[in-house]
């Protein structure tokens, strides 16, 4: 990837990220769970229906993206608040070893590798950020964005402090970046395909809930 397209998916990414998690902690607060109910089961339908049956169109990714984000905060929501402290954590590791998998030679028969060769179905599943001249801009899939609100929502079995919420963010944006730093190391290399982007969120929000598990305790 050229450094600067990856510069602006960074830029989109972490400017998505923010709000993102912004409007998840808003979620978690303010949220009914027959919103979230309503919200999940209509943007689930939507996205498998847009996924599998509607005919790819570079128009319709922008929008799609961001129905596709809002419906996967609110499943994360749903989740993660009906979630157990060990189960929050067990499903970080399982999602980030299996991330780690499909990006290697003993996880090419994955279902995510499979869908990662599938540059159409892909594409559709993909966060857009949009600039001039209707330039498309990508950020994260749709499945990343998910596991970011459950692990934020998960934090209600370690505090029920809006700080930690906001904190649970920041941590977020911390594994990003850290993610980020290393794609741009990585992405001069010949051989680059790219890299899992739940494994260092997923570290570094498990050192907060690690802490204030203990602190709780």
């Amino acid at each position: 990837m050229e450094k600067d397209k990856l510069i602006h998916a960074v830029s989109w990414s972490v400017l998505y990220l923010i709000g993102y998690g912004i409007l998840t902690v808003i979620g978690n607060f303010l949220f009914s769970d027959e919103i979230l109910i309503v919200c999940s089961l209509a943007g689930g339908i939507y996205i498998l229906i847009n996924a599998f049956f509607i005919k790819y169109k570079r128009e319709r990714l922008f929008i799609n993206g961001l129905i596709s984000a809002f419906a996967v905060l609110c499943l994360g929501i749903l989740i993660g608040k009906n979630l157990k402290f060990e189960e929050v954590f067990a499903s970080g590791v399982a999602i980030s070893i299996m991330d780690i998998l499909s990006f290697t030679k003993y996880g090419k028969h994955t279902v995510n590798a499979k869908a990662m060769s599938n540059i159409q179905f892909m594409s559709k599943l993909i966060v857009y950020g949009k600039e001039k001249k209707d330039v498309l801009v990508p950020t994260c899939g749709i499945g990343d964005y998910l596991y970011y609100s459950l692990w934020i929502s998960g934090i209600h079995t370690v505090s029920n402090s809006i700080k930690a919420y906001l904190l649970a963010v920041c941590m977020i944006l911390l594994g990003s970046s850290i993610h980020y730093a290393i794609i741009m190391k990585l992405c001069q290399r010949e051989n680059y395909k790219g890299f899992p982007a739940t494994v260092f969120p997923f570290l570094c929000i498990a050192i907060q809930y690690t802490i204030l598990y203990f602190w709780r305790g």
